[in-house]
């Protein structure tokens, strides 16, 4: 497991490895374009909380696993595009939340 760290938040938020590999990728690269979206996660307690993503906000990733997981192109396709709508990256939606072969649940860490 991996953890999301924002802003001044009090509790990290626990990511599977793997779809931090590709959150990473897809808010890397929309900060290096100077491009702010929304983020929803679920949290512990099992309501959807939006996060506004900006450069000025520190953020930091963590993982556990030595290597990167390989990144799966139609997944960093699906979450780029979702990125780019007005909706902003919803993690809580299934296409983002489940993979075929592996849960890949977002939830807050509790304080």
């Amino acid at each position: 497991m991996g953890y999301l760290t924002y802003g001044n938040t009090s509790a990290p938020f626990e990511i599977d490895d793997e779809l931090m590999a590709h959150l990473r990728v897809v808010m890397v690269t929309k900060l290096r374009r100077n491009e702010s979206f929304p983020l929803t996660v679920m949290t512990d307690d099992g309501r959807a909380e939006t996060l506004w993503i900006h450069a000025s906000i520190p953020m930091r990733f963590v993982t556990e696993c030595e290597e990167d997981p390989a990144l799966d192109r139609p997944l960093l396709v699906a979450m780029m595009n979702a990125a780019n709508s007005a909706r902003g990256l919803d993690l809580t939606r299934d296409e983002f939340a489940v993979a075929p072969s592996q849960s890949r649940r977002l939830h807050a860490l509790s304080a």
